[in-house]
């Protein structure tokens, strides 16, 4: 029963998540049925991205660090809902500890995760040696230049919260393009009403997700008061792509 009440609601009631939820899989690549396509969710929370590239014929396997999450990813994807899990499948798993995997990726997606990790570069350039050429790289993370993170107190002992307020279009490049990636998409999401209301619903949440659901409800139709190209996005995604005729290569460590 549980996991059918999950499932009604998922993704959830965070806006920000619904919206990575409608947004990010139009950007994800679609098996032909040609070959195997195989997409890994670096730090795949509640397994929404990773169920969504599921979705588009892909292999995709989720790992976080949190044995809670995924724990929770293999009760309602493989037990409830029954997907094989030579198709998706969940893992516990240090982002630093890649190699273990034993896979070369087509793609890797990792929305809301490097704000918590301080060496973000050396993240990234395991994400490059994991990448088969031509393969792409989905990067979503808060935006440094708004507001509401600028004023964030960060995690100075790397404990879970954030090391850095995000990223701006010019620290993504800083970050990839030194490690060899081309950027080939930026776009911002989240604009104002919708952050409105999900501080709401965030601070709702500390008394349970069902008080959570008055406030999501009420915000309905509010949301499309919302601009689809906010001046100040919450977040920004990032496309980048391993190109195909550059020898594939390892770095130190940063």
């Amino acid at each position: 029963m549980r996991e059918a009440i999950k499932w009604r609601l998922f993704p959830g009631f965070n806006l920000n998540a619904r919206l990575r939820w409608r947004i990010l899989p139009a950007f994800f690549g679609v098996n032909d049925g040609s070959m195997e396509r195989v997409v890994l969710d670096a730090g795949c929370g509640n397994g929404m991205l990773a169920y969504q590239s599921y979705l588009r014929g892909n292999r995709v396997v989720g790992v976080s660090i949190k044995e809670g999450e995924v724990a929770r990813c293999k009760r309602l994807f493989q037990e409830y809902l029954a997907i094989p899990d030579d198709r998706l499948s969940f893992q516990v798993r240090n982002l630093n500890e890649m190699a273990d995997l034993g896979l070369r990726f087509d793609e890797i997606i990792c929305t809301e995760v490097l704000e918590h990790i301080r060496h973000d570069r050396r993240v990234c350039r395991s994400f490059w040696d994991h990448l088969a050429p031509g393969g792409t790289l989905h990067l979503c993370c808060p935006n440094a230049a708004h507001p509401l993170h600028q004023r964030e107190r960060l995690d100075e002992s790397e404990s879970g919260g954030h090391v850095r307020a995000g990223y701006t279009v010019e620290s993504y490049r800083e970050l990839l393009e030194p490690i060899g990636f081309r950027i080939e998409e930026i776009l911002g999401l989240g604009g104002p009403v919708r952050q409105w209301w999900n501080r709401r619903i965030i601070w709702a949440g500390k008394y349970g997700p069902l008080a959570e659901m008055p406030f999501f409800l009420l915000c309905q139709p509010f949301l499309h008061m919302d601009t689809e190209t906010p001046a100040i996005p919450y977040s920004l995604y990032v496309r980048a792509r391993k190109p195909v005729k550059m020898a594939s290569q390892s770095f130190a460590d940063a």
